[in-house]
């Protein structure tokens, strides 16, 4: 059967636009967009088009002419015609006219004061200037870091030269590349890069470009219609979308879970043995991996970070999945993709070859290796039976509401909006996944619900206590409070709905129009439960799928661990994190520095090697907001040394990325109490530091799980098996344990695995980093059994003050 055409909404025409556009950070959301532009956006003046035309050949004649030849005198050339080109746009094309002043604007120096930006003009309308203006020279990408001594990229200069003569917006080219920047206040920044050799077949961009920087967006009109406004009104879009993102993600794990369980369930029917592991805490940990592979898998296709070929397309990414199981859903309908299993093969493919790499004629993907795509790691989710099939699996319809969770905002009063991961932050992403901290999986030998409440943090209820409560509570005021104080007695972190709506809830049972349907999704063969479940259906939630969540004896549930009421996500924005590791290390790159001099001019940066001498250690690094940033900045520091030393080599692109790589192997150390927190930090440490060309950075000896406040302090409390060494018995000694030996061993093993990953070097291959880290842990397995046992007998004798610290007699592990 056709479908009817439906022409374009206004946000699908922004959205089009949009999606030409090299976007990074909160640039412009589709809501504030269509308020300012609510048919669209103008086709500019005619005489403005004809301006454009006249004068691009000239310019693009010079590009042509500097891209063939590369030398100096082709780029003089170059930067005649550019600068004519860019004032003829500035002043004729948006209309800037006499307002548009082309003098130096502002200062900013690189961080080792060798370099000096200023602006090289401005659009200023009486006291007001609306926008910087910086011309540089051809290069590649503006998001690119120059050669010229400072790391930094044209747009992380504008972003400099806006923040210090706090002027909103600024525009960066090099007259094919434009970019539009946005330096908000108490805001990252956000940026927007256009092509001018595309705006005569990608008119929607040249449009928007004119449209977006025309005088009365910037000094004219009404305050709430200009540009800097509608970043405001973005960047508040994308907290709102941050915030819906994790809520959704966690109800995507809860689903996953849920398939995981049922799958259990139905092979207990069979007769079959348990596909799930005996640690039901697993179940959850692999559901939130399957989560982090599929946003990392999103993220990284989307920005380009793996290999773009066709036949990865067709065989590995998962960025076409969304639509093609969106239109099967409308050709074949629900039942169809609850009997099919495709996009859940697919992911396990993906997983295995990104980590063992996978090698065909048209197509060779390197062995990116990382526990996040490790099959070992959970190995029930790829075990099969004796027919060759998985012994347990996810239909299509689950994965089809997974990817909707993470590729669609749900706000309050607004339709689904679709979002891109070229506009979502590693820090974002950490943020998002911090909210599934402090949950884990548990056996229910009962029959649970979900209950109502706010989003993604919903309680969970047995149906015999909530029918109990039913038959002992007379009016439904006292069974409201009665299941209120039940959920705040048993689940302290859950947000369950008010009063009143509970009881509100509860009174609908008898009018909810897909009562029977929604009945049988979760209880086809079960009468008797149907019957139980009616009463109290208007206030089970539904889960993603739209049916009732409903969790059987014998199934696994999503619950709430002990210390998930103290827990809790808390957003570190990227600023906040590029601002607390600027004051931390820049005393540790210059010397004399900060702490010897005041005087900047008399800071001296240190050498390549004393970078990466530099070891930082973030001891509760949760998603490693803190680490990500103390990458980027001492790797442009890197940059800058390798720069003056002359040993820069390569394009700027690929010279910060190994330099963001070799940080991250030499410089940078975390640890969190909670293990998953561990894994979302390495996988913040891949995302920044991948090369679709190498393999993940090797982090396992990097980022540890335990607890960081909580150890030893002396290799005499080895050595003396005693809290405190200078209070221990010197010659007693319970084990023959050669400390120091093996100590020495452990350390040249460190020192091995502190270089980058190169698969070329097979003693830094990523198989070689594997096999070095199991032998270091095989090595110090005794002494962290004997590390624990002095750190559990000083807990029972220690902790207070004034109590000794001596064993008598001396304690036996």
């Amino acid at each position: 059967m056709s479908r009817k055409y439906a022409p374009p909404t206004v946000a699908d025409m922004h959205r089009s636009w949009l999606e030409l556009v090299d976007t990074d950070g909160p640039f412009l959301a589709v809501p504030a967009l269509k308020r300012a532009w609510s048919t669209g956006i103008h086709q500019p003046d005619a005489r403005a088009l004809a301006v454009l035309k006249d004068a691009k050949p000239a310019f693009e004649k010079a590009w042509e002419n500097w891209d063939k030849e590369g030398d100096e005198a082709a780029l003089d050339l170059y930067r005649e015609a550019r600068d004519t080109w860019v004032d003829t746009t500035l002043r004729h094309v948006l209309r800037w006219g006499t307002t548009y002043s082309a003098t130096s604007v502002g200062e900013v120096r690189s961080p080792n004061h060798a370099v000096t930006v200023h602006a090289h003009g401005a659009l200023v309308h009486g006291e007001t200037t609306g926008a910087l203006v910086l011309v540089v020279d051809p290069t590649d990408s503006l998001r690119d870091p120059l050669a010229d001594g400072w790391a930094a990229s044209p747009v992380d200069r504008m972003e400099e030269l806006l923040r210090a003569t706090s002027v909103p917006v600024g525009v960066v080219t090099d007259g094919r590349w434009w970019a539009i920047v946005s330096a908000r206040e108490q805001t990252m920044v956000a940026s927007g890069i256009f092509d001018a050799q595309t705006w005569i077949e990608e008119p929607q961009t040249r449009n928007a470009f004119i449209e977006l920087l025309q005088r009365r967006r910037l000094v004219g009109g009404k305050p709430e219609d200009r540009l800097t406004a509608l970043f405001g009104e973005s960047v508040a879009a994308s907290e709102e979308i941050t915030e819906a993102l994790g809520t959704q993600v966690r109800r995507a794990v809860e689903l996953i879970v849920q398939a995981l369980s049922d799958g259990a369930l139905d092979a207990g029917r069979r007769g079959d043995p348990d596909p799930l592991p005996a640690r039901r805490a697993d179940v959850y940990e692999a559901a939130v991996t399957v989560m982090m592979r599929v946003v990392f898998l999103l993220f990284a296709e989307e920005r380009g970070l793996l290999p773009q070929s066709q036949l990865f397309a067709m065989g590995y990414g998962v960025s076409d999945e969304l639509d093609l199981l969106d239109a099967r859903e409308h050709e074949e309908g629900d039942q169809a993709l609850d009997a099919t299993y495709l996009t859940w093969h697919r992911l396990l493919a993906t997983s295995q070859a990104l980590y063992r790499g996978a090698s065909f004629e048209d197509l060779r993907l390197p062995e990116y290796g990382g526990s996040l795509f490790d099959p070992a790691r959970y190995p029930f989710l790829t075990a099969c039976t004796a027919q060759g099939t998985l012994a347990i699996t996810v239909s299509d319809r689950v994965m089809l509401e997974v990817l909707r969770a993470v590729q669609y905002a749900r706000l309050k009063g607004e339709p689904a909006r679709r979002i891109s991961f070229r506009d979502i932050d590693v820090e974002q992403i950490g943020y998002i996944y911090e909210g599934l901290l402090g949950y884990s999986c548990e056996d229910v030998d009962q029959v649970f619900v979900g209950l109502i409440g706010a989003a993604g943090a919903e309680p969970e209820i047995p149906l015999a206590v909530i029918e109990s409560l039913a038959e002992t509570k007379q009016t439904d005021d006292a069974l409201t409070t009665a299941i209120l104080a039940w959920i705040k007695g048993n689940q302290p972190a859950a947000k369950p709905p008010s009063k009143t709506a509970l009881a509100k809830a509860l009174g609908a049972a008898d009018t909810i129009e897909d009562a029977e349907q929604a009945l049988r999704a979760v209880a086809s063969d079960d009468a008797e439960l149907r019957d139980r479940l009616r009463p109290f259906l208007g206030v089970i939630r539904r889960d993603l799928r739209n049916r009732p969540l409903v969790v059987k004896p014998g199934g696994v549930l999503v619950v709430e661990t002990p210390s998930r009421a103290s827990a809790g996500a808390h957003y570190t924005p990227r600023k906040l994190a590029e601002d607390v590791v600027l004051h931390a290390l820049e005393p540790l790159v210059y010397s004399p520095g900060p702490h010897q001099t005041a005087d900047q001019d008399a800071w001296r940066p240190i050498s390549p090697e004393q970078i990466l001498d530099l070891k930082i250690a973030d001891i509760a690094c949760g998603s490693g907001a803190f680490l990500v940033a103390a990458a980027r900045y001492l790797a442009d520091r890197l940059v800058e040394a390798w720069h003056r030393e002359g040993a820069a080599t390569g394009s700027p692109h690929d010279l910060r990325i190994r330099a963001i790589r070799m940080v991250v192997a030499s410089c940078l150390y975390g640890a969190d109490i909670n293990g998953m927190a561990v894994e979302m930090c390495k996988l913040s440490l891949w995302l920044v530091s991948l090369d679709p060309r190498l393999p993940f950075s090797f982090v396992d000896d990097k980022v540890l799980h335990g607890n960081a406040l909580l150890g030893l302090t002396d290799v005499r409390q080895l050595r003396y098996l005693h809290i405190d060494p200078n209070a221990a018995n010197k010659q007693t000694t319970v084990y023959d344990l050669d400390v120091d030996g093996i100590l020495a061993q452990a350390a040249r093993l460190r020192r091995q695995l502190a270089s980058e990953v190169n698969d070329s070097d097979p003693q830094r291959s990523a198989a070689a980093k594997r096999r070095q880290w199991r032998e270091y842990q095989r090595l110090t397995e005794q002494l962290a059994d004997v590390a624990d046992g002095v750190i559990a007998a000083g807990l029972r004798l220690g902790g207070k003050p004034g109590k000794a610290l001596s064993l008598d007699p001396p304690c036996e592990f």
